[in-house]
């Protein structure tokens, strides 16, 4: 759309209001822009006249946005973000991904999937050195200086970008020793016939079946760890049936050392997010890794097995109580 009047906009007018309202005051922005108070005053003063609203309400102690000024900022906010991308974009064009990359992940994917492909990106880019935290805990971007997280689960902050990878399953699975001696059942209600072992966090399972079917299960387990290595090592050593992300599991299925059970009724996924701060310049490092990671696992993810290749086990009497 063209602007028939210059007067009918101003960026800097734009730029100086989204920087009172992060700074809480015109005494804050102005330190941070350089500019006299009363210049900013000013500013702020002749946007208002310029679009006929009140955006900022003041008093002789605070400011407070009118909800005009509320809605008004993310817009401003936005536009100028993508400004900003805009030309970081030109100028990182051709240039080279250097420096530290610092990047947090869960345990699980980042010691399954993730540190793989970091050697991966290492190899093609020998200018870049990494940092990687491996965590449970969702650490602060901004406050910890991280460039890239992932993040398996929903999304709680949406001031950062996020790019899906893929989604995080866990079936129930089961050694083919365990399946030969017990059986396997055909439906959640016969589960409690069978060993069970659990993850501390899963002390109950809810199951999604066909048809929009669930199943919710109180667990009484034979076994619960903290570690999904070690219930990982205990289903694979035929010590009973265990929920397992598929992270973890998809390698020993593929190679017929862990099968199925009940592969109808998974547990709910979880999408995978790469994620970084939005008002963070995006350097060539981060939007390498960032990129290069998006290709890699996608549209096929490693984590996953088409159980349509596989083969469930058929159910057989119990063989005995456990």
């Amino acid at each position: 759309m063209l602007i028939g009047k210059r007067e009918e906009f101003d960026l800097n007018e734009m730029a100086i209001f989204v920087h009172v309202v992060e700074a809480g005051s015109f005494t804050g922005a102005a330190k941070n822009l350089g500019l006299p108070k009363s210049t900013v005053s000013r500013k702020i003063t002749q946007l208002e006249e310029r679009l006929g609203v009140r955006l900022i309400q003041r008093t002789t102690r605070s400011l407070r946005l009118t909800d005009t000024g509320s809605a008004y900022y993310n817009h401003c906010a936005r536009i100028l973000g993508e400004i900003e991308e805009a030309n970081i974009a030109v100028t990182q064009m051709q240039s080279t991904p250097t420096g530290t990359l610092r990047i947090t992940a869960p345990v699980l994917f980042g010691s399954t999937v993730l540190s793989g492909l970091i050697a991966d990106f290492m190899d093609d880019h020998p200018q870049v050195q990494i940092d990687l935290v491996l965590t449970d805990q969702r650490l602060d971007l901004v406050q910890d200086g991280i460039d890239v997280a992932f993040r398996v689960g929903q999304l709680e902050d949406s001031s950062l970008i996020g790019r899906h990878l893929g989604d995080a399953r866990a079936i129930l699975c089961a050694s083919p020793e365990y399946v030969k001696k017990y059986g396997a059942p055909k439906h959640p209600s016969e589960l409690q016939e069978h060993t069970l072992m659990t993850a501390s966090q899963w002390s109950q399972w809810q199951l999604q079946g066909p048809n929009d079917q669930v199943h919710n299960l109180q667990l009484k387990p034979r076994l619960q760890v903290n570690d999904f290595a070690s219930l990982y090592t205990l289903a694979l050593a035929g010590a009973g049936i265990a929920p397992l992300p598929m992270l973890i599991a998809a390698s020993a299925i593929r190679a017929n050392n862990l099968v199925p059970v009940l592969s109808d009724w998974p547990f709910e996924a979880s999408p995978i997010h790469a994620l970084y701060p939005s008002n963070r310049h995006l350097s060539a490092k981060v939007r390498s890794f960032v990129d290069f990671v998006i290709e890699s696992v996608r549209p096929n993810p490693p984590w996953e097995v088409d159980m349509d290749d596989t083969t469930e086990p058929t159910s057989k009497k119990i063989a005995q109580t456990h």
